[in-house]
């Protein structure tokens, strides 16, 4: 792969650079909108409309690994492999319909402060620090670290600089320093607002650029339009064009049907995957909480969660099917810097436009972590445990220096990782298993902060020691995904809920503080609502059977919408039609539920 390399011209530069400057002077002209109060820094004042907060979510999941190891699957394995992804759309929906209204009336600045609200004694106190540390610093070096190893491919593939260049380690780490700092700046100066603006822009900059990306494969010589590369593939790799999973046993690395029943049955809800979490967590919590009210929460949560799956992934995946044709897999096994090659098809000046779109998928999701990340270490570690009673501005400059910190402690990454890949599945790993407790900490009265503390700890030991002790090596590891996934979803269930029938529940005035200010619905709450008086004036709860019914139904709208715009790319017209039939008919279903949620009038049917 040392050949391929992109060129660009003085226009793509200055295009490149006018898009830096951009985001620099984003940072300098919203300054005033942070404030100097931890709300208006990390939350912007709670004053946010839906679409800006689900069109910021979905540039936050729109990171530069994610179209990289996107593509890299479709080349090795086809269509069917992002079902390893997909599938957390049920989780996705599930924290729209059931926990987007929930999270908006905790009124807590991020999740780890939501402990404070719903754990009691010195076991809450004890999570809600380390779930600071443990998000702030650990889960935030490998998002913010995976984003700079994947920045320094880019730069470096710009820049001509091959992998046999004796300096090539120095030009990684020199790339990944500037453009993070860059990001950083804005987060430093002006905080979640700037981030959101920035979000806005740079999320139509990225689609831009990955259809440029897939309009300008198509057009090669080799592949001769997309309706010349779908024939040529259905007569050599037939497979690479399904979207649907094998039936039977699947070859070495493919998904089959059976894998992909048991994701739906299990996977979407036990484990927990940056921007799919059930019951939702870091940055999306973080959006559902800034949003104005109730309403614009779960809207912000529905419009994330079809752009993400619905719209995002076609572009990445018809680049990876033309790649196929241009770059042969026996000759090219490099499938990321395959992908980013592509950029060599665009013309120049449009080339750098593109360049530019992966810069800002770096970038918005970077400033996300490195703003989170602050929130966590100081308002969740720094304030509550050693710096209590001063000044939100005291708070607001120590957050910033933490901005730096984190940084700095994502370049770690750089010495762990070279492959995207590795990246999912430390990340999913982490989660495996942890999920219940997050869906169930809200709903049901029993969950308690060791409950939390197990999952989170036994998954980190868990993917210690297969990554590191069992596999050893990169490769192997990310052979044994699947494997390990399901096998620390085991261990980590079973041991968690062990603790939790083991350890006292939390005490009942935290309970019943709870369950009146998060209004939680379902009959898992009984016995602590059996002794709750709630004022006259209290709100209804959700009606959980028009939650469910909008959960299935915006599934099948999204999915409809995908399934239906590939098959129209992929010459398929009638399944196509069908599929964007079920797509609106599920839609009306959807949006109908949405209104009934956000009726202030509607009853609980429990």
């Amino acid at each position: 792969m040392d050949t391929l390399r992109i060129s660009l011209s003085g226009m793509d530069y200055f295009i490149v650079g006018f898009y830096f400057a951009f985001a620099i002077i984003v940072g300098i002209l919203t300054r005033k909108l942070s404030g100097d109060d931890m709300r208006g820094y990390f939350l912007s004042g709670q004053r946010l409309s839906w679409w800006l907060l689900g069109t910021s979510m979905v540039a936050t999941t729109f990171a530069l690994d994610t179209p990289l190891y996107v593509a890299g699957w479709t080349r090795e394995f086809g269509i069917s492999k992002n079902w390893e992804w997909w599938i957390f759309l049920f989780g996705g929906m599930f924290t729209t319909f059931f926990f987007a209204k929930l999270w908006r009336r905790s009124n807590v600045l991020n999740d780890a402060e939501f402990i404070d609200i719903r754990y009691s004694g010195k076991s809450g106190a004890f999570l809600r620090g380390f779930r600071a540390l443990y998000m702030g610093f650990i889960m935030n070096m490998l998002v913010i670290g995976s984003q700079l190893v994947a920045i320094s491919k880019v730069g470096t593939l710009i820049l001509g600089i091959s992998t046999t260049n004796p300096n090539y380690s120095a030009w990684c780490w020199a790339i990944a320093v500037v453009c993070g700092f860059t990001a950083l700046f804005y987060c430093y100066v002006s905080g979640f607002g700037a981030i959101v603006i920035t979000d806005f822009v740079q999320f139509g900059l990225s689609m831009a650029g990955a259809i440029l990306l897939a309009v300008y494969a198509c057009r090669q010589p080799e592949v001769g339009g997309i309706g010349n590369m779908i024939a040529q593939l259905k007569s050599v790799m037939p497979d690479k064009l399904d979207f649907a999973p094998t039936i039977g046993a699947a070859e070495a690395g493919k998904i089959s049907l059976l894998v992909v029943i048991g994701y739906g049955c299990i996977r979407w809800w036990s484990q927990v995957y940056g921007g799919a979490e059930p019951g939702g967590q870091a940055h999306v919590a973080q959006r559902m909480l800034a949003a104005r009210n109730e309403k614009h929460a779960l809207l912000a949560s529905l419009w994330f969660n079809f752009a993400n799956y619905a719209l995002k992934p076609l572009p990445w995946i018809i680049t990876a099917l033309a790649t196929l044709l241009i770059f042969p897999l026996d000759k090219f096994t490099d499938h990321e810097s395959v992908y980013l090659s592509t950029i060599n098809f665009v013309p120049m000046g449009l080339r750098g436009l593109v360049v530019a779109s992966l810069f800002a998928a770096f970038m918005s999701t970077v400033d996300t972590r490195i703003n989170l990340g602050a929130s966590y270490f100081v308002n969740d570690f720094y304030k509550p445990f050693l710096a209590k009673d001063k000044s939100d501005h005291h708070y607001v400059i120590v957050s910033r220096w933490v901005s730096v910190i984190q940084l700095i402690v994502g370049l770690g990454m750089l010495l762990i990782v070279s492959n995207m890949r590795s990246v999912f599945f430390i990340y999913a790993g982490l989660g495996s298993g942890a999920g219940l407790v997050y869906i169930l900490r809200f709903y049901w009265w029993r969950i308690n902060a060791w409950s939390e503390f197990a999952a989170m700890a036994t998954a980190f030991v868990s993917l210690i020691v297969f990554r590191w002790g069992i596999y050893g090596s990169e490769a192997e590891f990310n052979r044994h995904g699947f494997e390990y996934m399901f096998i620390s979803f085991f261990i980590v269930t079973t041991l968690w809920v062990i603790i939790t029938l083991l350890t006292k529940p939390c005490d009942e005035r935290k309970l019943k503080d709870f369950y009146q200010k998060v209004r939680p619905s379902g009959p898992f709450w009984k016995p602590v609502s059996a002794e709750t008086v709630e004022p006259a004036d209290t709100r209804a709860r959700d009606n959980l059977k028009v939650a469910f019914v909008g959960w299935l139904a915006s599934i099948l709208a999204t999915l409809g919408c995908l399934f239906g715009l590939g098959k129209l790319l992929l010459k398929e017209y009638l399944w196509g039609v069908c599929w964007l039939v079920v797509c609106a008919l599920s839609g009306v279903i959807t949006l109908w539920s949405v209104r009934k949620l956000t009726n202030d009038n509607s009853k609980t049917t429990f």
